[in-house]
């Protein structure tokens, strides 16, 4: 299927009375785009653990090798950490507890650089539908709530929050979507995905709609 980013015209229809709705974090969620927050990450990173800054390309190699994972053997923690004991040398259990550390101490100072998009929280915060965390599970739980505190949301305001331990597959592919369906036992037409890259929009592939969060007019009526 050939994907585009330009908005679609046909109006969306549910099958259900409520609207399960997949919300992505960077550029969605927030206006930082990915690579912005990126930059003040990897900063925030080498400086608080004093790794030589080498390893950033080691935990980016990782990260792809995690996006084209295929197959559900391992939970994305798992395997992430397995490549980095493979790539590095280090057991995988000192990179498990040297990302815990970073994470429980300095990552929650990264709050001061996230722009919320207030617009779509203030909409999730006053709406009757049903939320979906769908950022692309490259980081582990702990992270992940601090990424929701930091737009002054609760992970409770989501029926589901997707993780590093609870998800097998990233975005674009497919199965990442077709595993949280399965998990809610809901169907892909009661569900839209709001997203602002390619990768999300392979939503339409496991049978979910999709707005870019550009089209702002359509979400607003929808939530």
């Amino acid at each position: 299927m050939n994907l585009s980013l330009s908005p679609q015209s046909r109006p969306f229809y549910f099958g259900g009375e409520n609207i399960y709705i997949f919300l992505d974090y960077d550029g969605t969620l927030i206006k930082n785009e990915e690579k912005e927050f990126q930059k003040y990450y990897f900063s925030s990173f080498l400086n608080y653990t004093g790794l030589d800054k080498s390893i950033i390309n080691i935990v980016l190699e990782c990260t792809v090798e995690l996006i084209k994972k295929d197959n559900n053997d391992k939970n994305n923690l798992e395997y992430y950490m397995d490549l980095m004991e493979r790539k590095t040398g280090k057991d995988s259990k000192y990179w498990y507890n040297t990302f815990l550390d970073f994470y429980n101490n300095e990552f929650p100072k990264l709050k001061e650089i996230i722009k919320p998009n207030e617009k779509l929280i203030n909409k999730i915060k006053n709406s009757n539908h049903k939320f979906v965390f769908a950022s692309n599970p490259v980081f582990p739980e702990v992270a992940v709530k601090h990424r929701i505190e930091f737009i002054n949301l609760n992970p409770n305001d989501f029926i589901y929050v997707s993780t590093m331990e609870n998800s097998h597959y990233c975005k674009p592919n497919p199965k990442y979507f077709i595993e949280i369906i399965n998990k809610l036992d809901i169907k892909p037409e009661d569900c839209l995905m709001i997203g602002d890259t390619e990768f999300d929009m392979a939503s339409i592939k496991a049978g979910i709609k999709f707005i870019h969060v550009s089209e702002e007019r359509k979400w607003d009526e929808l939530i």
